[in-house]
């Protein structure tokens, strides 16, 4: 009985002493309720941070600003955070609390990365320009230079290749080398080699270095420009988790009709007739069995129908961001998938992103930022001129297995779909990136970091042509090609940066860089054949290795940089900048390149006269000069290379060398582009209406060029230095908010940009006459651009009543091209061609955002005016230019002798002079680029789903393309990829 009651006092006690912990624990935990507003304490401010001081714990305010957080700790006090205000640090008090916020003046000038660091917008002295994100990342795609094109004025975006995974080229005002024009891109402060590897939802902001001033700090990698991306980090809160899934069908887009099944074989029998003295042959004399039977059946093939598809795009980013006072973290997770229209094409790729921040001391502190990547890229094969393809044919048998030669046994054209399902192209690849950044503040003024960078992209691509594919059968038995790359590059930046305290009139900031960069490429290629079957594809077994290739190849940087930034009253702008560069490709002498630029800008509206003026309420001028290098050359240029060249002695094979055809220069030395840059920024009418005007003068000296050697020397070209080339042109950046309410915005843009480039001097040299002397076989012509088309003029159709007997074209037929003799000498000679410059006379874009409490509207419209550029649909006789009637092409209305053309010729069975120059066309265009229409559902509501955002958009691409240049994009030629329009559904939540 006495242990019974023991029993029971410890129960009693024990239960005691939990509810006294359970009260002590609700008194700590207490729950405190308030309202965040503005400055002026009138407007709630939906959405603030409301966080525990020392703690994770926190929430945000609802759709009234108000809020509800039961503190977890000893703290007495919040931190109250909302963007474009100061964070406020708020006692704890009992009640309901109102909190009011002041706004962030600094907030109210964009802050804007120049490299090295980062400046207000206000403080910019050099040409920069800024991509607008939300504007950029409606094209559904992970061609990351698609999304800039016609977002910052002098920035050229040409397509390189609209397949699934495709890139584009990128020109920053104009062609500066003949040795590659690819802007420099830095991500976070390291260099990408492409800039596809940054998925689109991780981007936080994008700026273009234009000019000189702002180039020079990287030297060497600058000459054509530099993209800065920077990609998203954790900011002091809770965690927010956000998703962006989007889907997008694209279907193929063209402006021209092909000759239908009758009209291509009328097509035909005119070109038999023009050759059979005006009289037509019957038609069992130039058809086939099988083509009489489909003509009799009306039975053709529309082989772009059989071939292209719609295809679908899907993406997923799912996003983790958040963290503490001494933690941050942002991290993200993307799958991408693409099909591609032709079958047989996609792209999937899959990116791991992690950037932390973290507070280590009160002066210490790092960064770690992992970007991990692996992607598989399956390529079409067979021929992408589907449409050239006689429509008499017979792709399937009568049980509907694919034919292989469906114009007939021993025909050269082979069924595309055959070799679609017969190959096989498979790129893999695996890409990491590591960036450590250690910060150490020693005093206020003076700070250091290490910047330290690692990148290893391993790839690896296996082709195969089956045993019964045009490339691999026969006594071939199967042919596969493997290949495997590696490339590894490596950076580590010394950093310091200094701002003595020079009183409130000046303002001095210093920065001082020591780098070294090292690049390595690794590729190995073997092709085997006479495989015993196709099961395993380019993994088999085969009988004979038909070849073996290896190339390495290193690249080395060193570099210094000194920078210095002074103004002073705030109105009077400096920027001084030193980089010296020294390269491993260049001789031993010659390794070292110096660059230094000089920017100012005067703050013209901080002057007296303009201070309080209502009209102007920005207007700064700025004016830049400096060079910038380019070491884009072979690592092996400057050095004597010798090859295998196995020879036979004695009735053996000895292994031998020698010297390869080009000759190295011993005295290469640093291509330097010098740029001068003047530029105007305004905001007047209350920041109604702001923009920019530019003007550049951009000049290419020591330019770095093959050049053709006699016969005699032993060698057939050598790179060396020589020639001069220049660009300039101007740029315009206006946008107008015409209407800016708090329910209602509308603003309307223009992005207009114009280049002109000339080759200003070659060598020097001269011919027997006195004239300098061009270098024809590079197309290189002084006082033209390095893009032109050296041809004939154009000058219609020759007609019956002509007099072509005695013109300068006496063997010409009535039907046939005729072009101008220009210098009238009876006679077309090479004197006759002249040069027209490809480039465009100017591009834009004009755009336009408008919003309406939760529905937004946005739509660009892209324009290039005065390109021009040679159709091969209508030079090429295999792509049915020619008009013979052997193959197919785009529908025109051809000369007949009833029915007289001055603009396309007359169908014949042979192929006429001069049809390249008929072939010469406008390829200026209007594209509707992008528009989107989007609605967001009210906080209000998000918030009694547990969420902070959820938005909901269709976005159309490349919809309406205007145009005479008769392609599937003026920008796509035959034999590529074509491009394709696309409708896009998507989602973004917040949570």
């Amino acid at each position: 009985m006495r242990h019974l009651l023991t029993s029971q006092k410890v129960r009693l006690m024990t239960f005691c002493a939990m509810l006294f912990m359970i009260l002590l624990s609700a008194q700590s935990q207490k729950t405190i309720v308030g309202t965040v507003l503005d400055a002026d304490g009138q407007i709630p401010l939906p959405g603030a941070s409301i966080i525990e001081k020392g703690t994770m714990n926190g929430t945000s305010t609802d759709f009234d600003g108000k809020f509800t957080l039961t503190l977890t700790g000893n703290s007495n006090t919040i931190l109250v955070s909302y963007i474009g205000y100061q964070k406020k640090e708020v006692p704890v008090s009992d009640g309901d609390m109102t909190i009011s916020l002041v706004i962030d003046a600094s907030s109210l000038d964009e802050v804007v990365v120049v490299g090295y660091g980062t400046v207000k917008k206000s403080d910019v002295v050099g040409a920069v320009g800024s991509v607008e994100i939300e504007e950029a990342t409606a094209i559904p795609t992970t061609n990351v230079a698609e999304m800039i094109r016609g977002r910052a004025a002098g920035v050229q975006v040409n397509l390189a290749d609209a397949r699934p995974g495709g890139n584009s080229d990128i020109v920053i005002r104009g062609k500066v080398s003949l040795e590659g024009n690819d802007p420099l891109i830095i991500v976070d402060g390291v260099p990408y080699d492409n800039i596809n590897d940054v998925v689109a939802d991780d981007i936080v902001s994008m700026e273009i270095l234009k000019d000189a001033s702002s180039q020079a700090i990287y030297g060497a990698r600058a000459a054509n420009g530099v993209i800065l991306i920077t990609t998203r980090r954790g900011k002091e809160g809770k965690f927010e988790v956000s998703l962006h899934t989007f889907a997008t069908i694209q279907r193929l887009t063209r402006n021209f009709d092909i000759f239908t099944g009758p009209e291509y074989t009328q097509l035909r029998r005119e070109a038999f007739r023009t050759d059979n003295e005006n009289e037509y042959l019957d038609d069992t004399t130039i058809f086939e069995p099988f083509e009489l039977e489909a003509i009799e059946n009306q039975n053709y093939v529309d082989w772009e129908d059989l071939v292209i598809r719609d295809a679908m795009i899907n993406n997923h980013t799912l996003s983790v961001s958040g963290g503490g006072e001494n933690t941050k973290i942002y991290t993200s997770l993307n799958y991408y998938n693409q099909d591609g229209i032709i079958p047989t094409s996609g792209f999937k790729r899959g990116t791991f992103r992690l950037n932390v921040d973290q507070k280590v001391t009160d002066k210490f502190s790092l960064q770690v930022n992992v970007n991990i990547q692996k992607s598989e890229q399956n390529l079409e094969t067979g021929n992408l001129d589907v449409i050239t393809i006689s429509p008499l044919a017979k792709p399937f048998d009568e049980e509907g297995n694919l034919i292989r030669e469906p114009l007939g046994d021993g025909k050269l054209t082979v069924n595309p779909l055959w070799n679609i399902r017969e190959a096989d192209n498979d790129i893999l690849i695996n890409l990491r990136d590591l960036n450590l950044v250690a910060n150490y503040q020693f005093t206020p003024n003076l700070s250091a970091r290490v910047n330290a960078f690692s990148r290893v992209r391993d790839g690896s691509q296996g082709i195969y042509r089956s045993t019964t594919h045009p490339n691999g059968d026969g006594d071939i038995r199967g042919i596969a090609t493997l290949g495997t790359t590696n490339y590894e590059e490596f950076q580590i930046e010394n950093i310091i940066d200094y701002s003595p305290n020079l009183g409130n009139k000046h303002r001095l900031e210093l920065t001082g860089l020591h780098s070294v960069n090292q690049r390595k490429d690794l590729e190995t290629e073997i092709t085997k054949s006479g495989f015993a079957n196709d099961n395993l594809g380019y993994n088999g077994k085969a009988d004979l290795i038909r070849s073996t290739t290896r190339d390495v190849s290193r690249r080395r940087l060193v570099s210094f940089m000194g920078r210095a930034r002074y103004g002073f009253l705030d109105r009077y702008l400096l920027t001084l900048t030193m980089r010296a560069d020294g390269s491993s490709v260049f001789a031993e002498n010659e390794k070292y390149g110096y660059f230094p630029a000089v920017g100012l800008a005067w703050k013209i509206h901080e002057e007296g006269f303009l201070r309080d003026s209502k009209l102007i309420n920005q207007l700064k001028l700025r004016s830049t000069y400096g060079s910038t290098g380019n070491d884009g050359v072979n690592p092996s240029e400057s050095l004597g290379i010798a090859d295998d060249l196995p020879y036979v002695f004695g009735g053996n094979t000895i292994g031998g060398f020698a010297p390869l055809n080009r000759l190295p220069n011993p005295n290469l030395k640093w291509e330097t582009v010098t740029t001068f840059n003047v530029g105007l920024d305004f905001s007047l009418f209350n920041r109604v209406i702001d923009g920019t005007f530019e003007y550049y003068n951009k000049t290419t000296s020591d330019f770095l060029l093959d050049r053709i050697l006699a016969g005699t020397s032993g060698f057939g070209v050598t790179r060396f230095n020589i020639g001069e080339v220049q660009n300039r042109g101007f740029e315009a950046t206006i946008n107008t908010n015409i209407i800016n309410k708090q329910d209602v915005q509308w603003s309307i843009g223009v992005i207009w940009s114009t280049n002109e480039n000339e080759v200003v001097s070659l060598a020097g040299e001269r011919d027997q006459d006195g004239n300098l002397i061009d270098f024809e076989s590079q197309n290189l012509f002084i006082g033209e651009s390095i893009d032109n088309i050296n041809q004939f003029v154009f000058d219609g159709i020759w007609q019956e009543e002509d007099d072509i007997e005695n013109s300068a074209q006496p063997e010409a037929r009535p039907g046939e091209p005729r072009v101008q003799d220009l210098n009238d000498d009876g006679e077309i000679t090479d004197e006759d061609r002249v040069l027209i410059d490809q480039n465009p006379d100017w591009f834009a874009t004009f755009n336009t955002n408008f919003r309406y409490k939760g529905f937004d509207l946005f739509a660009d419209v892209f324009v290039v005016e005065g390109a021009t550029n040679i159709n091969p649909y209508f030079a090429d006789g295999n792509l049915g230019a020619a008009l013979q009637g052997g193959n197919n092409g785009i529908a025109v209305d051809y000369y007949l002798p009833e029915d007289r053309s001055n603009q396309f010729i007359r169908p014949s069975t042979t192929t006429p002079s001069f049809l390249r120059a008929l072939a010469v066309d406008d390829a200026s265009y209007i594209r509707l680029r992008t528009i989107t229409l989007g609605y967001n559902l009210s906080p209000k509501f998000v918030s009694t789903i547990g969420m902070q955002r959820l938005r909901f958009y269709v976005t159309g691409t490349n919809l309406i393309t205007i145009t005479d240049y008769k392609s599937y994009s003026p920008e796509n030629n035959p034999g590529q990829f074509p491009d394709a329009k696309g409708i896009t559904l998507g989602v973004q939540l917040g949570f």
